[in-house]
This record gives C-alpha cells, sequence and structure tokens, in this order.
C-alpha cells in the first residue's frame, strides 16, 4: 500500500487546480478548509465501498517470559483490535535502544515449532491468532527481558482524517483520490478543474469501481445466463 497524509493530497490536489505554487504550504485556514472537503469526500467515498485506509502504530511493553498477549479493548494490551497487522511491526530493546523486525508466521507454521518454550533474549517469529474482539500474538522464542513492540496495522479510516493522518491507499487509489480531491476543491475557489484533471479524476474512480465492484458492472439478468437467450440492445429485450 502506497501511505501519504492528509496534507500531502491536500497540497497535491490544490496544486492540481493552480491554487498551490510547487513546495508552497497552504495558510492553516486553507488547508482546514480542505480537510472538511477531504472528509466530505471519504464519507461519500465509503457510500460507493470504496474505502480509504489508515496506519496506526500501537506501542506497548511486553513482558519478559511471555509467550503470547492479546491485543484489543479488553485484552493484556489495551488498544484497537488491528484488522490486519502489517509485517512493518517490529520491537526494540529498551535497554540498547536497537530495533528489530519479526517475522509473521502462519498457524501451520508456528504448530511446526516442536517445543514453543525455548527462551531467548529477542524472538524471531510472531503468529497471530485474529479471535474477537482481542488478537492472540503468539512470539517465539520466548523473551527474556521487556521489550518494547510497536504493532503497526492498517485498518478502514472510520474517524475524520487530520492534516498528519498517514493514509493508506491500495494500488490505484493514490491517483484517483488526489485527482478526485481537486475536482471537489475546485469550486470553492472558483475555478474550473482542467479538462485533463477531470478526464483523469473521471477515469481513475471508474477504474476503482470497476476493481472493488466487479459484480456491479459483470452482472447479467438469471434468464440470460440459465436460458443462454440473446439480448436486443436496440430492441431492449430478449
Amino acid at each position: 500500500m502506497a501511505i501519504t497524509t492528509a496534507g500531502d493530497q491536500i497540497n497535491g490536489a490544490l496544486r492540481l487546480i493552480g491554487q498551490l505554487a510547487e513546495a508552497e504550504e497552504p495558510s492553516a485556514a486553507t488547508a482546514q478548509d480542505a480537510l472538511t472537503t477531504l472528509n466530505q469526500m471519504i464519507d461519500s467515498w465509503s457510500t460507493e465501498r470504496l474505502s480509504i485506509f489508515t496506519t496506526q502504530d500501537q506501542v506497548f511493553m511486553w513482558p519478559p517470559g511471555q509467550i503470547s498477549q492479546t491485543l484489543g479493548p479488553t485484552g493484556d494490551f489495551v488498544g484497537k483490535r488491528p484488522i490486519l497487522m502489517d509485517d512493518a511491526t517490529y520491537f526494540r530493546d529498551p535497554s540498547s535502544g536497537i530495533s528489530f523486525g519479526i517475522k509473521l508466521i502462519n498457524q501451520q507454521q508456528y504448530d511446526g515449532i516442536a517445543v514453543k518454550t525455548v527462551t531467548s533474549t529477542y524472538p524471531q517469529v510472531m503468529w497471530i491468532n485474529p479471535n474477537y474482539p482481542n488478537i492472540d500474538m503468539h512470539i517465539y522464542p520466548v523473551p527474556t527481558k521487556v521489550l518494547e513492540w510497536h504493532f503497526i496495522s492498517v485498518d478502514p479510516l472510520d474517524q475524520p482524517a487530520q492534516l498528519a493522518t498517514a493514509l493508506a491507499f491500495p494500488p490505484g487509489y493514490l491517483r484517483a483520490f488526489k485527482y478526485n480531491l481537486a475536482c471537489e476543491l475546485a469550486p470553492e475557489y472558483g475555478v474550473e478543474p482542467s479538462p485533463q484533471v477531470s478526464r483523469i479524476a473521471m477515469a481513475s474512480k471508474r477504474n476503482l469501481k470497476r476493481i472493488n465492484n466487479p459484480g456491479d458492472i459483470m452482472s447479467l439478468p438469471y434468464s440470460i445466463v440459465a436460458t443462454r437467450q440473446r439480448f436486443n440492445i436496440f430492441a431492449g429485450n430478449y
């Protein structure tokens, strides 16, 4: 996923409609007004099943000697239950300040570890059981010292974005988001987006809908599929 801040997207959209020069920053009032428009667009897109995502970094101290911990609203680590843990998740040794990555493995791989109580200074792998309302996180080997964990996850944006909010876009979203935001902002400045900007905005959003909702585009009436009838596009009947 491509990651950018809400402020980055606003700046890019303003440049597309000629309201911001290269390397120029908008005023606080302009940025806030644009942020309101951005959040309205996100709300509108959500009704069209075009989700925007955000990344979050939740930090907790994993106690020594613990094989597993839970994360969620009522877990050992009380926080937001991740929908998808990113492989950027890492831990830091508070005593040395050195950070280490962790390899995420599946249940079959974790079950293949014969002795799960083996200890070491640092763990190497993690298996996540996506229980609800708290996920279960199992690490191996079991650490012998307290470690500072940074759980990086990607979640649908379910609250208004701030300028510094990191937005994560699946492939194809980045361009569509910026160009459509430019079209949304243009009337507020009494300008018309260029034909090229409008064309890219429409085409890129149409592509997203095609990817996200293939059934809306390719669905055929059951009567055609069941009886192999041909539909007359001129007469409007079978």
